[in-house]
Parts: C-alpha cells; structure tokens; sequence
C-alpha cells in the first residue's frame, strides 16, 4: 500500500520567492497564498519531471534549474492572482502591440527537459 506524505517539503523558500518576485507582502495571507502557489509551483515541475524532486536528490543537491523552473511558475502565478494574465507585449511602428500569453506553464518546464523520467 503507497504511503500518503501528509505535507512537502518545500524546495523553495519564502524568503527565495520574495527576493525573486520582487513581492515582500509579509502579511498571515500573503505568506498563505506565497507558500501555495510555492507547493503548487513544485507539484506541476514533479508530475512534469515524472517523479518527486525531494526524493530523488538531498536538498543541497536539487539541481538549480529545478529550483528556478518553481520561482518561475510560482511567479506566473503570483503575477495572475493581481489581475494580469502573463502577458507581454512588443511594440511595432504604428503604435500597434502583439501580447502573447505565457499562462501555460510549458515554457517555463522546458529546462527540466534534460532531468525528466518518462514512461511509457
């Protein structure tokens, strides 16, 4: 019978995301909300990665790439829950601007390429 992990470890720290995102809010919310899309963020990278970073490496060796590909998602996030939809835009001559949407995640899980167990 699998065992149930009744809480994860995080990879990331607050203290990491803050630094990364930009985003200090220290409030008991704030820091809440930081630590789901924190454990959210590594979720997606381990179902992406077909397997449980923690498990797999000690926590000083977690490649760093692992740790970036969760700040990145995390951010996204972050940056979805204040209204904006992970945009950016580029600017043409006329006053004209393309936005292209970053909301799936696949870009940003590309990097782990390299580190994924795949099955079939």
């Amino acid at each position: 019978m699998p065992v149930l992990k009744l809480e994860m470890n995080m990879i990331v720290s607050i203290a990491q995301f803050n630094a990364y995102s930009g985003n200090f809010e220290d409030s008991v919310d704030a820091v809440t909300i930081k630590t789901m899309f924190l454990k959210s963020a590594q979720e997606i990278c381990d179902g992406y990665l077909g397997f449980e970073a923690e498990e797999k490496w000690e926590a000083t060796e977690i490649p760093e790439v692992v740790r970036l590909s969760i700040l990145r998602v995390a951010t996204l996030m972050l940056s979805e829950s204040g209204g904006n939809i992970g945009l950016t835009g580029k600017s043409f001559d006329g006053n004209s601007r393309t936005f292209i949407n970053y909301s799936n995640y696949r870009k940003y899980l590309q990097p782990l390429d390299p580190l994924r167990t795949v099955g079939f």
